[in-house]
C-alpha cells in the first residue's frame, strides 16, 4: 500500500511534465514508470521536491494548480531552466503546460495528454523498429497533436502492407521530422 495518496492523473507530473509521453512510461517490465504518483511510484521514486510540496503537503495534482505557483522559487527555476535544457524527458513544454492547466483546468489538460498518449501508443505499436520510441515520445511532447495527425495521415498514404517495419518507420519518422522542421521545432535533446 502506498504511504501517500495516488494522483488522479499520473500522466501529468506534479512539475508539469508530460509523464504519459515518457519512454519509461511505455516500457515493459520492472523499469516501467507508473507516472507521477501512480501505483507503486513511491517504491521507484522515493523523493521529489515538487511532489513533497504539491502532492504530499497540498494534495494537488500539479504545481500549476497552486495559488503560490507564480511566486514559487522552485517553479521559477524549473521554468527558467526548461527554456535552455532537456533531460531524458523534454522540459520544453512546461511553460505552455502550466498556462494550459491554469487557463482550462487539470481535467482538460489530462484529457489532452491521454489523447496524445493514445497517438503515441499507435506510433510505438505500428511504426517502431525498436529504436524510435524516444523519438516518438519527444515528437508527441513538442508537436501539436492535430499537426502530428495530419503528418501521419500523409505518411500512411505511402505505407503498404508489403513493406518492412524498417521502411514504415523510415516513412513515419521522415514525415514527423519534416513537420518539426516546418514548425521550427528541434526534436533533438540538449543534454
Amino acid at each position: 500500500m502506498d504511504k501517500y495518496p495516488l494522483k488522479k492523473y499520473p500522466v501529468v507530473g506534479a512539475c508539469g511534465l508530460n509523464c504519459g509521453l515518457c519512454p519509461r512510461y511505455h516500457t515493459e517490465g520492472t523499469s516501467r514508470c507508473p507516472g507521477c504518483c501512480g501505483t507503486d511510484f513511491w517504491q521507484k521514486h522515493p523523493s521529489c521536491g515538487f511532489i513533497t510540496c504539491c502532492v504530499k503537503q497540498r494534495n494537488l495534482e500539479t504545481c500549476a494548480q497552486c495559488a503560490d505557483c507564480g511566486v514559487c522559487e522552485k517553479i521559477g527555476k524549473l521554468l527558467d531552466s526548461a527554456k535552455n535544457k532537456d533531460s531524458f524527458i523534454s522540459y520544453k513544454p512546461l511553460t505552455a503546460n502550466f498556462a494550459l492547466i491554469q487557463k482550462n483546468g487539470i481535467e482538460e489538460f489530462a484529457q489532452l495528454e491521454i489523447k496524445k498518449q493514445a497517438f503515441l501508443r499507435h506510433l510505438i505499436d505500428n511504426y517502431d523498429e525498436g529504436r524510435s520510441k524516444s523519438f516518438y515520445c519527444t515528437s508527441c511532447q513538442l508537436i501539436p497533436l492535430d499537426k502530428l495527425k495530419e503528418a501521419m495521415a500523409d505518411a500512411e498514404t505511402e505505407i503498404t502492407e508489403d513493406i518492412s517495419i524498417k521502411e514504415k518507420t523510415k516513412i513515419v519518422r521522415a514525415a514527423i521530422s519534416s513537420l518539426a522542421d516546418t514548425l521550427q521545432i528541434d526534436l533533438k535533446l540538449r543534454r
